[in-house]
C-alpha cells in the first residue's frame, strides 16, 4: 500500500485509493464519484482534485482530514479499492496494476472484504433502516444528501 500511496501523493498518477473495508457495494463508490464529478462541473469542489473529492464525497463526515483518515487507504491496510476518472486510454489503470503487489479481486468479492459493523457505525445506520431496505440504500442516500444534513 505504501508504494501506491507514494505514487498518488507524489503525483506519479492520479487515483482515489479507498479503504476496501469501508466499501460495501460498488454503487457506493460510483455514487461518490458521480457526486464529485458534479461538484467539479459546478466549481463546487471542496478538495484540491477530483480523486480526493471522491474520497471526501464517500464519507459522511464533514472534515476533510477525518474523511481521509476513515476512508483513505493506509499503509496497514491489506486491500485497496481504486477509483480513477478521466483515464480513457487506461494509462493510469495500467500503472496501478503494475504497482499492485498481490491479487486483483472482482467487484463481486467486495462484500466479503468490507467491515459491515464499522460501516454502519460511521454512517450511523440504524436497525430500523436495515428492516426497510439494504445497507447500500442507506449509504448511497447519505452520500447523496451529505451537503443537505450532517450525519
Amino acid at each position: 500500500m505504501n508504494e501506491l500511496r507514494k505514487c498518488v501523493m507524489g503525483g506519479e498518477f492520479e487515483a482515489a485509493l479507498l479503504k476496501t473495508s469501508m466499501i460495501q457495494n460498488p454503487f457506493q463508490a460510483i455514487t461518490a464519484a458521480n457526486k464529485a464529478l458534479h461538484q467539479r462541473q459546478n466549481n463546487r469542489m471542496i478538495t484540491k482534485n477530483i480523486h480526493s473529492e471522491i474520497l471526501f464525497c464517500l464519507s459522511p463526515l464533514k472534515g476533510i482530514s477525518d474523511s481521509f483518515r476513515k476512508f483513505g487507504v493506509s499503509d496497514d491496510d491489506k486491500s485497496v479499492f481504486v477509483a480513477v476518472v478521466d483515464d480513457r486510454q487506461h494509462k493510469v489503470l495500467k500503472q496501478i496494476v503494475e504497482k499492485v503487489q498481490g491479487k486483483l479481486h472482482d467487484m463481486t468479492d467486495l462484500e466479503s472484504l468490507c467491515d459491515v459493523a464499522n460501516i454502519k457505525k460511521i454512517y450511523k445506520v440504524t436497525a430500523e433502516e436495515m428492516q426497510v431496505g439494504p445497507l447500500v440504500d442507506a449509504l448511497v442516500t447519505r452520500i447523496a444528501m451529505k451537503d443537505t444534513f450532517a450525519v
